[in-house]
């Protein structure tokens, strides 16, 4: 290593290649446990909404099957050209009520199924007193009405005068119910008119990050319940309402996505004598009276528009609802299982050092089916199946994992960032293991690649170089049916690193019967050098005349081990003898090349 640079980072380095040689495998097992743990606590207390909501967005934005909207709904909207067609004669917004009152009367007469106002008539117009009065009595007189109510902060319930049971179409949820409860509310001027289920909350709850995802469907107030004004309407209509407390909206696109008339040249044409629209045009229809007019200041940011008209959200309530097609999730439960099958696979991949590419390939594949399955349920069903935690934990264990195993596998190389073992001065034991498949068909020669490295995972020290030459495509032909398996150590980890070579053969033929009788052309050579890394690079010379002579004596036929003498001497240096792995003799040769 030289110059600065280097030096700083090897300080930050070579603590992760010592953590490595001291956790091997173990690691990837620690890892699996602490995120399956830590995400199955997040999805468990509601902590994975931030995620799910940016899918839902992102699906919501981009679906190509997004469901129409109900043809039977229908909004009358108080635009920016209704306010200006309108002003001449009745002047700034808010009009005089009885506009509405003979709106409403048109619509009724025309057998409109409902009649909903996204306008909240609070306070009366105390220069128009008359006006007010007509409306109350056409509200009075058309059942087939529904208006608003705003729900205000419930820390003002205390200090409210109206009391829940005066509310009509609010419901005790048992006879205990206290007929003094009271709440913080705004209602029509009229509320004592009004009697059924024929007012709702119209408050939108908006998420964290202010966006508009869900509608509620009741709240729950001190022993009553309160209704939203889509549940009564549809309630009204014969419709079942969920028993849950909010929906997630099933968006019908971007808006507009209802059909809208406007309002002046509607109103215009039901005080007409000789009208020009089709008399039965809103019949049966669910009318719903708004405004998506800017200065009067009904947008909300939602998963599909960033201002969303509130008369439009409004009716995808009542759509959901009626239609039964809101989103429903599955128990959290089912992604804390599917996270965890997820990162035991994963675990089990790098544990058992299954070939990188192939994981990488399978990995990437499940992730892209996590994200593709997310996609197509939001298109072709209700359900929302949001997979992004289990595509997010698996995300961070690969990439985690991933750093890991590099920082192993350069440590066990050797290498200058993650280990001393080649610095200047240093004394090393090489043992090389070379295996050769001559002889052995392609799907048996790869089966018993795999089991080697396997237990190659399973080992402190080892390393592998399973595609000799790669770069160089003679070479990488001549040796195509050859693997090496290496152990680079100090001497005083010379006996750890001879049985870890050991426990490896053994486990991969002598306790699996297949691989055994798979091996059946099998050339296994044993080998060892030593040398002390000097600065001239001499050490270098002798490795490689030491790995070139093991390659060598991998050829004729197998099964057979064959042994280098000086890895002989050197396990009976250590105490160590040789497993009896194959019936077969085993040799002891001299090098082919004489050492330097």
């Amino acid at each position: 290593m030289h110059g600065p640079v280097l030096r700083i980072a090897r300080t930050l380095t070579l603590p992760l290649g010592r953590l490595s040689e001291r956790l091997g495998n173990r690691f990837y097992i620690g890892l699996a446990v602490v995120l399956a743990a830590a995400f199955a606590w997040a999805i468990l207390a509601g902590h994975t909404g931030g995620l799910k909501n940016r899918a839902y967005d992102a699906i919501m934005k981009s679906r190509f099957n997004v469901p129409a909207a109900d043809p039977d709904i229908v909004l009358v909207d108080i635009d920016e050209a209704s306010l200006a067609a309108m002003a001449p004669q009745y002047g700034r917004w808010p009009w005089p009520r009885s506009v509405m009152a003979e709106l409403v009367e048109g619509l009724a007469r025309q057998g409109s199924g409902a009649i909903v106002f996204d306008i909240t008539f609070s306070d009366p117009d105390v220069f128009q007193i008359e006006a007010d009065r007509y409306f109350r009595e056409v509200a009075a007189g058309t059942p087939s009405t529904f208006f608003p109510m705003i729900r205000l902060n419930p820390e003002n319930d205390p200090l409210s005068g109206l009391r829940l049971a005066e509310i009509p179409g609010v419901v005790p949820l048992d006879p205990s119910a206290p007929a003094e409860a009271t709440v913080a509310m705004v209602v029509p001027y009229f509320l004592d008119a009004l009697d059924g289920r024929r007012l709702g909350t119209n408050n939108l709850y908006a998420d964290e990050d202010g966006i508009a995802r869900r509608y509620h469907v009741h709240r729950d107030v001190r022993g009553w319940r309160i209704y939203s004004l889509p549940a009564n309407v549809v309630a009204a209509l014969g419709g079942a309402v969920p028993g849950q407390t909010d929906i997630l909206l099933n968006w019908r696109g971007r808006p507009p996505a209802f059909r809208t008339v406007s309002f002046a040249p509607l109103y215009a044409d039901l005080l007409k004598q000789k009208r020009e629209r089709p008399e039965n045009e809103f019949a049966g229809k669910i009318v719903v009276i708004g405004s998506t007019a800017p200065s009067l200041f009904d947008l909300k940011p939602t998963s599909v528009a960033r201002d969303h008209p509130g008369l439009e959200i409004l009716a995808t309530g009542i759509d959901n609802l009626k239609n039964g097609d809101y989103l429903t999730e599955l128990p959290g439960a089912v992604y804390v299982v599917v996270t965890m099958l997820g990162l035991a696979l994963l675990a089990a991949a790098f544990v058992y050092n299954a070939d990188y590419r192939l994981v990488r390939s399978l990995f990437t594949l499940v992730q892209t089916g996590f994200i593709v399955v997310t996609y197509l349920f939001l298109n072709y069903s209700t359900v929302f199946v949001d997979l992004t935690v289990p595509f997010t934990a698996g995300l961070a264990y690969f990439f985690v994992a991933s750093t890991y195993g590099m920082a192993l596998t350069l440590r066990r190389n050797g290498d200058p960032l993650f280990s001393t073992a080649l610095d200047t001065g240093r004394e090393c034991q090489v043992l090389f293991l070379v295996a050769r498949f001559g002889g052995t068909h392609a799907g048996a020669r790869r089966r018993v690649q795999a089991a080697l490295s396997r237990q190659l995972g399973l080992t402190r020290y080892g390393a592998a170089a399973t595609r000799l030459f790669k770069s160089a495509p003679l070479l990488h032909d001549l040796y195509r049916d050859a693997a090496l398996y290496y152990w680079l150590v100090g001497p005083e980890a010379t006996r750890p690193a001879i049985e870890d070579l050991f426990r490896m053969v053994t486990r991969t033929f002598a306790r699996q019967p297949r691989e055994r009788r798979e091996a059946a052309g099998l050339v296994l050579a044993l080998h060892t050098a030593r040398f002390t890394v000097d600065a001239e690079g001499r050490w270098r010379d002798q490795g490689k005349r030491r790995f070139v002579d093991a390659l060598a004596q991998v050829d004729g036929a197998g099964p057979t081990v064959r042994l280098d003498p000086a890895f002989v001497a050197l396990c009976r240096e250590q105490g160590k003898e040789l497993p009896p792995v194959f019936d077969v003799p085993t040799e002891e040769r001299e090098p082919r090349v004489p050492p330097i």
